[in-house]
């Protein structure tokens, strides 16, 4: 049962994962926001999700547990810009994959703050 349960936590990343390849994919995504830098803070929020459900995956619950989270989002970021680079129409970029690492790191930061705010919660609750 333990090893069902830590499969299945994997499960929000891999479909974030899927999700990203998928767009990578695309020669073009019509619906990008047209501000300045604005490919640059999609990168950043979609790898902050991704680091997230990463972070809950590894079961990341104190802040000298996050490298671990961020690693793997920051790898699978160079691995997403080499793909984009055989995409037609898209191009491998540093600055996106810079894009992508810190995001990961407001993503992981973000899960271990709410894991300690929800454990909190439930302590208190369970005082009462």
């Amino acid at each position: 049962m333990r090893f069902v349960l830590k499969i299945a936590k994997w499960i929000p990343a891999a479909l974030i994962f899927a999700a990203s390849w998928y767009l990578s994919s695309l020669e073009k995504i019509d619906a990008m926001p047209s501000f300045l830098f604005a490919d640059k803070f999609v990168h950043g929020i979609c790898f902050a999700g991704l680091a997230f459900w990463v972070a809950f995956a590894c079961g990341t619950n104190r802040m000298k547990k996050i490298p671990l989270p961020i690693v793997v989002t920051s790898v699978y970021g160079i691995i997403d810009e080499i793909h984009q680079s055989f995409t037609p129409g898209r191009e491998c970029s540093f600055f996106d994959w810079v894009a992508d690492t810190l995001g990961a790191v407001f993503g992981s930061i973000c899960f271990v703050l709410v894991f300690c705010a929800v454990k909190a919660i439930l302590v208190k609750l369970r005082k009462n």
